[in-house]
C-alpha cells in the first residue's frame, strides 16, 4: 500500500540498458532528458558482486539490486557510469547518458487577436448552490479587455481582472426557486481603439455546470442499497475523508448542494456533511422530513455484552465514535441527528456489565448527543444495529482469558492480505514480485504464528482471490474475530529517492485499535530492526474502518519501493521475524486489557 502522502507506487519500466551481468532498471533509456539537477540510478546485477555509480560504490542487496540517489547533473549532456564485479571477478560496466535541461518558458497569448484558453474556464465540475452561495467563475484569456459571465436564466455580469490575463467573479443567483444545472456562459470583448485580427467578441461554456436549490424548498435523498460514506469535506485524499460516519442503506438526508461528485448534507445545525453522487437516490415525491424526540433509553447485558436502546422510529443519520473521558476510560460517543432532546428516563439494567452510565445533551438544534461511558479502560468493539423502531448499539465484552499457552490460545484471529487478483497487484519494486504475494506469504507466516500458539486463525483472502474492501469487512466481521489485521507492504513516489522512504509503520482508524497499534509497533521496531516510520491513527482504510466488533490494524511492513527492504520482504526469514512481531504484540495488548 502507498503512504498517504505519497504518490504513484514505483513503476520498473521495460529494461533498456543491459550489459552481461548488469542491467540499468532507472533510467528507462539509456539516453534521456530531465530538468532535475540529479538522476536516481537503479541496476541489477548477480548477489554477492560490488557495485559503483560514478565511483561511488553502493551495496548490492541480497536481490541483486543496488542503488544510488540524488547522482549530481550539470546543465547538459552528463556521462554516467555504472560498473558492478562479479564474485568471480568479472567486470561489466554500462554508460547512460542525462541531459539536464531548463524549463521552457509559458506559451504566452497572442498578441495579434483575442484568445482564450478554454482549459482554465471554471467551473469545472457540477456546482449546485444556495442562494447566498456564489458561483466562482474564472478563465485565462487576452489582458486587458472586457470579461462577463453569466448563470443560466440570468444577465451577463461583470469580472475583474485581479491578475493580467485572469479573469474572475463570483456570481449569486436571484429568485425564489430552483434553477436547473447548466454550464456557466462567459463572454470576452476587445476593448475600443485595441486592433486585433479575427473576431473582437470571444464567447465560451464552462466545462462543469451550476444550478440552485433553493433554501425555501426541501430536497430529500436516502443512501442506497449499499449504504454510504459521509465525510466532513470535498478533499483530494487518498482513501477518502475526514471520514463523518458509515451509514446504511434507506437513511433519509437533507441535501442543499453538490460539488463534483458530492451531495453536500445538512445534519444539524451546526453540522454539514458531504455524501457521494452514486451513494444515494431521491426520496420518493412526498418524503416528509421527521424530527423524532428522544424520550427514554435504556441498557442491559446480554451473552455478547450490553445493548443501549434508543427508541428512535426515524431512519435518520447518525455519527458514532470512541472517545475517553476525563478518567481515562474509552467512551462511546453517539449524535442522532434531526432529533430534539426530551429524555428524562434513563434505565440502567443490572445485567449491564460494561456500561457504567448513559447520559444526553443537546449541543446544537438538531443533534441530540448519547454518552456510553464504560467501566473499562479499552473498549473492545462495537456495532450499531435497527431493530423495529429502536436504534441498538451493542457494547462487545472482551474475549475470556486464556488458559494456554499464550494468551491468544482460543481466540480467532481474523487476517487479511492486502491486495489479490490480477488487475490489484499493489506497489511493485525492483524485482516486479508484486506486493500482494509479499502480504500472502507473510500471512502464511502469521497464521503459522498464531496456531502454533493455540489461536484460531480466519484468512479473509485466500490464495489470489481479489474479494472487494467492503466484502473484506464483512467477512471479518461476520466471523466473530476477538482481533483483525490487515498486512500490507508500503511504497512511494522514487522521484527523489529509491532509499528515502523507510521503516515500518502501524495504522488504526477507530481509538479501539490504538493501543493494539502500539503493542504491534514496539514490537515491530524490537524484532526487525527496522526504522521508525510511525504509528498512524484515524486512517481511512476502508478494512479497519467499517470493522468495529473487534480492535483492528493495518501493518504497512516495510517499503518495497526501498530496494534494501524490498530484499528483507523477500527474505522467508525476515518474513518469519515480522510474524514473530505481530505474534508477540497481539499478546502484549491481550495480557495488558
Amino acid at each position: 500500500m502507498r503512504h498517504a502522502l505519497m504518490g504513484l507506487a514505483l513503476a520498473v519500466f521495460v529494461l533498456a540498458v543491459s550489459a552481461q551481468g548488469l542491467t540499468i532498471l532507472s533510467p528507462e533509456n539509456p539516453r534521456s532528458t530531465t530538468l532535475r539537477h540529479f538522476v536516481n540510478v537503479l541496476g541489477r546485477t548477480a548477489p554477492g558482486s560490488t557495485a559503483r555509480i560514478e565511483g561511488v560504490a553502493v551495496p548490492v542487496y541480497a536481490t541483486g539490486v543496488f542503488v544510488r540517489d540524488r547522482v549530481p547533473l550539470t546543465l547538459g549532456m552528463n556521462a554516467v557510469t555504472v560498473e558492478v564485479t562479479s564474485p568471480s571477478g568479472e567486470v561489466n560496466s554500462a554508460r547512460i547518458e542525462v541531459e539536464r535541461t531548463t524549463p521552457l518558458p509559458p506559451t504566452p497569448l497572442p498578441i495579434d487577436r483575442l484568445a482564450m484558453v478554454a482549459a482554465s474556464i471554471l467551473p469545472q465540475a457540477v456546482r449546485i448552490v444556495r442562494e447566498d452561495e456564489p458561483v466562482e467563475v474564472s478563465f485565462t484569456a487576452t489582458p486587458g479587455q472586457r470579461a462577463e459571465a453569466r448563470l443560466g436564466g440570468h444577465a451577463w455580469q461583470p469580472m475583474a481582472e485581479y491578475r493580467p490575463g485572469q479573469y474572475s467573479a463570483r456570481l449569486f443567483y436571484v429568485g425564489n426557486d430552483d434553477t436547473a444545472a447548466a454550464p456557466v456562459q462567459v463572454r470576452l470583448t476587445a476593448l475600443r481603439g485595441q486592433r486585433f485580427n479575427g473576431p473582437r467578441v470571444l464567447t465560451a461554456a464552462s466545462p462543469g455546470a451550476a444550478g440552485l436549490w433553493h433554501s425555501r424548498r426541501l430536497h430529500l435523498m436516502s443512501t442506497g442499497s449499499e449504504g454510504a460514506n459521509l465525510t466532513y469535506g470535498v478533499h483530494e485524499v487518498r482513501l477518502g475523508g475526514p471520514n463523518l460516519t458509515e451509514l446504511p442503506s434507506g437513511v433519509l438526508l437533507r441535501v442543499t448542494g453538490r460539488n463534483g461528485g458530492a451531495y453536500r448534507v445538512v445534519l444539524a445545525a451546526d453540522t454539514e456533511a458531504w455524501v457521494p453522487v452514486d451513494g444515494v437516490i431521491d426520496a420518493p415525491p412526498g418524503t416528509v422530513q421527521p424530527s423524532p424526540v428522544i424520550t427514554t433509553m435504556s441498557v442491559m447485558g446480554n451473552a455478547a455484552g450490553d445493548v443501549v436502546n434508543i427508541p428512535w422510529p426515524a431512519v435518520m443519520p447518525y455519527a458514532l465514535r470512541v472517545a475517553t473521558s476525563p478518567e481515562g476510560r474509552q467512551r462511546l460517543e453517539l449524535d442522532l441527528f434531526g432529533s430534539h432532546h426530551a429524555t428524562t428516563w434513563i434505565t440502567h439494567a443490572a445485567s449491564a456489565r460494561l456500561v457504567r452510565e448513559l447520559s444526553v445533551e443537546q449541543p446544537a438544534a438538531g443533534r441530540v448527543r448519547v454518552r456510553i461511558d464504560t467501566h473499562s479502560g479499552q473498549l473492545w468493539g462495537w456495532r450499531v444495529e435497527r431493530e423495529g423502531g429502536a436504534l441498538l448499539i451493542t457494547l462487545r465484552a472482551p474475549p475470556l482469558a486464556a488458559t494456554g499457552v499464550s494468551p491468544l490460545t482460543g481466540m480467532l484471529i481474523a487476517l487479511e492480505p492486502g491486495h489479490g487478483g490480477s488487475a490489484n497487484l499493489g506497489a511493485v519494486g525492483a524485482t516486479r514480485v508484486p506486493e500482494k504475494d509479499i502480504n500472502r506469504w507473510t500471512v502464511e507466516a502469521l497464521k503459522a504464528e498464531l496456531e502454533g500458539v493455540g489461536a484460531r486463525v480466519l484468512v479473509v483472502r485466500e490464495g489470489d482471490d481479489d474479494p472487494n474492501l467492503r466484502e473484506r469487512a464483512r467477512r471479518v466481521s461476520e466471523s466473530g474475530a476477538d482481533l483483525f489485521v490487515s498486512v500490507h507492504a508500503n511504497s512511494t513516489d522514487t522521484g527523489n529517492g529509491y532509499l528515502r522512504a523507510a521503516g515500518t509503520s502501524v495504522y488504526y482508524k477507530h481509538a479501539t485499535g490504538r493501543n493494539l497499534a502500539a503493542a504491534v509497533h514496539k514490537r515491530l521496531l524490537e524484532q526487525t530492526g527496522l526504522p521508525d516510520f510511525g504509528r498512524v491513527g484515524n486512517f481511512n482504510y476502508a478494512p479497519t474502518r467499517l470493522v468495529t466488533w473487534m480492535p483492528a490494524v493495518l501493518v504497512e511492513q516495510a517499503f518495497v519501493s526501498n530496494p534494501a527492504e524490498e530484499a528483507m520482504l523477500l527474505d522467508p526469514a525476515f518474513r518469519a521475524r515480522m510474524a514473530r512481531a505481530v505474534r508477540l504484540g497481539l499478546e502484549d495488548f491481550v495480557s495488558a486489557r
